[in-house]
This record gives structure tokens, C-alpha cells and sequence, in this order.
């Protein structure tokens, strides 16, 4: 037995106590076999230390082809819309990185016009936001993944926008500043932007010159005045916590804050190098916490009711081991539903040490 700062946790690991945030939440129950989505959830939540024993159990990986956890890819792969899908999403993927390549390299004019065609083609190939939000969870397989992701954030402010009821344009707007948000990303060394492991003080001070570079560029290219606002602001918060301004709510630009919402869900919900991808209700349940001072809730509630709502009905696998389906949104707890189970109901929010691992 052995107290581990989180820090020194290894897959494998299994824990001898309950661990319980600084709120006196349970995170974890004894006997929990630490993973790397688990670690994520500890360090998400503020735990600085944990029981565990010292033997390690072997683990199946969680970045492996049967990615253990977030929604089920075979499942998705398996749906007659999904080819459609992906032939579409990948000459996407190329023809934005064609773009946005020749924009930073060869002083290239912006064709959003083009670019937003590409784009909307993709979302013609299903109706469902619920599709459109699972699909996108298993195009995580690509060297370069800043092309990936603003396609994803682009596409997922697209069905913000609505959501929020938007005006055509103003949707057009924020679904043009998704694809161009991380622009500045292209102009860091790559050695640092595709570094495998934990970056060092300097190369994420480099990292975070980003919006300001994205910014600059984009300002030199005459882009829209809102999709400039929204590669320097993307990382601002409401609290003034953000950078690189550190400004709050009502100084950062209004597609910037849909822009910020969309981007952090699409990299939570995404495989990393040091985690898996993690299920939309642990990304919800983390914004509940501790996104109401960081982000404006008139964008986030929304944005929160309606990928729930999304999910409803569906099939899920609970941290127990159980499977059932999602019969009813708590609307006060956006990432505990009630389940029913083969046998029973299970209302999350009051089962606290049982959580949504996986959508099925």
C-alpha cells in the first residue's frame, strides 16, 4: 500500500480507498483500477494524492483499436450513413488542410465560400446532430491533428449554432470561425505541436502564442472581424482566467465564446496522447462543475441540454459494468440520467459512484 501523488499514477494501478474530491464528491470507489481516462478525471476534479496498491494489474490499452471507453466505434462503423460519412469527412480534412496550408505558406487569399461548401456537404450526409456528434468521435486517426479538429469544431459550431437559433449568416459565421480558430497552430514548430509527451514551460508558453499569431494572420488576410476575434479569444474565459488577453465575459467577442465551448468538448471528447477519449457525459459532468464561471451560461446550458437530449434513448455502459438506456434527462444534472437497466432504473443522481463510461 501507497499513497501516490496523481501525478505518479500508472494504468493499472488499483486504489485502496474511496477518493473523494475537495468537495467531498466521490470520484472514485475502492478497489477502481486506474486508467488513463481515470487519471484525466482526477486531475479534472483537483485530487492530489491516492491510495492504491502496489502491485499493477494488466490493462487492456484505452488507445487501443477497442477503445474501453467514450461511445462504441464498432457500433458506429457498423451504421449504413457512417461510409457516407467519412468519405465526405476525409476529402474534408484535405481539402482544408490544402487551404489552410497555402493561406500560412503561400500568402494565399481565404475562400470561405469554397471552404463552407466542403464543410455543410459533410452535414448533408445525416439529419441527426446525434450522428453528426458520435461520427465525429472516431476520426481521431490522423498524423496532423489540427486540420481534424477544426473540421470537428467547425462542424459541431454548426449545430451549436443552431441550437441556438441563429440567424443563416450568423450560423455560416461560426461555423467559418471553428475552421479557422486554430490557424495560428500552423505557424508553430511542429517538433513541439506533435511532441508526444508533457510539454516543458517554454514550449507551452510557444504554444500559447497561437491565438495572437492566428490572429495576426488573419487580420493581414481581411477575414471577418468576428472570425479574427475568434483565434485570439478561443482560449479566453469569462472569469479572466484565459489567455492571452485574460479578459472576461463581455469584453470577449460573442462567436469567440460559442467558438470556446465548441473547441473544448471537440478536444475532451477526442483521443490524446496521454488519454483516450473521454464520454460526452464526463465532459458534460466536468462543465457542470466548472464551466458556469468560466463560460457564458447562455451559450453553455444550451449547448449542454441539447447534446444530452441528443443522447436520449440511447444505450450506454454504466461504470458498474451494467448496460441500459438513457429514459430521462435530470434537468438539473445535465450528466446524471435515469437508466433503466435489464432489471431496474438507476437514477445517476443519486448513484453518484456510478457514472456513463461509454456510449453503445
Amino acid at each position: 500500500m501507497s499513497s501516490k501523488f496523481t501525478s505518479e499514477l500508472k494504468e493499472g494501478m488499483v486504489t485502496l480507498t474511496d477518493t473523494y474530491s475537495t468537495k467531498g464528491k466521490l470520484i472514485l470507489p475502492k478497489n477502481t483500477v486506474i486508467t488513463k481516462s481515470i487519471i484525466t478525471r482526477l486531475v479534472s476534479n483537483d485530487v492530489l494524492f491516492v491510495e492504491v496498491e502496489d502491485e499493477v494489474v494488466e490493462l487492456i490499452s484505452e488507445n487501443s483499436s477497442g477503445n474501453t471507453f467514450g461511445i462504441d466505434e464498432e457500433t458506429i462503423k457498423s451504421k449504413p450513413e457512417y461510409k457516407k460519412f467519412r468519405r465526405r469527412y476525409e476529402k474534408n480534412v484535405l481539402d482544408i488542410s490544402d487551404h489552410l496550408n497555402d493561406i500560412v505558406n503561400k500568402n494565399a487569399s481565404i475562400d470561405t465560400v469554397a471552404m463552407l461548401d466542403s464543410t455543410m456537404n459533410i452535414l448533408k450526409s445525416t439529419d441527426s446532430p446525434l450522428s453528426i456528434f458520435t461520427m465525429l468521435s472516431t476520426m481521431k486517426d490522423y498524423d496532423d491533428s489540427t486540420f481534424n479538429h477544426s473540421l470537428n469544431v467547425s462542424l459541431i459550431c454548426n449545430i451549436f449554432g443552431r441550437w441556438l437559433n441563429l440567424k443563416d449568416e450568423d450560423i455560416e459565421l461560426v461555423t467559418t470561425a471553428g475552421l479557422f480558430h486554430d490557424i495560428g497552430k500552423l505557424l508553430i514548430p511542429e517538433n513541439i505541436i506533435k511532441k508526444p509527451g508533457k510539454l516543458t514551460d517554454e514550449e507551452y508558453k510557444i504554444i500559447k502564442t497561437h491565438s495572437k499569431l492566428g490572429y495576426d494572420l488573419l487580420k493581414k488576410k481581411n477575414a471577418d472581424m468576428h472570425v479574427q476575434y475568434a483565434a485570439l479569444m478561443h482560449h479566453e474565459k469569462c472569469d479572466g482566467t484565459g489567455y492571452p488577453l485574460g479578459i472576461t465575459e463581455n469584453q470577449i467577442d460573442w462567436v469567440a465564446q460559442i467558438v470556446t465551448i465548441a473547441d473544448i468538448y471537440e478536444a475532451m471528447t477526442s483521443k490524446r496522447v496521454y488519454r483516450g477519449a473521454l464520454s460526452p457525459f464526463t465532459v458534460i459532468n466536468n462543465f457542470e462543475e466548472n464551466g458556469l464561471r468560466k463560460y457564458n451560461p447562455k451559450y453553455l446550458l444550451t449547448f449542454l441540454e441539447n447534446v444530452v437530449n441528443s443522447y436520449m434513448n440511447c444505450k450506454v455502459k454504466l461504470s458498474n459494468g451494467e448496460e441500459g438506456d438513457i429514459v430521462y434527462i435530470n434537468k438539473v444534472n445535465l450528466s446524471k440520467p435515469l437508466i433503466k437497466t435489464k432489471d431496474n432504473f438507476i437514477d445517476l443522481s443519486k448513484n453518484y459512484h456510478v457514472s456513463i463510461e461509454k456510449i453503445l
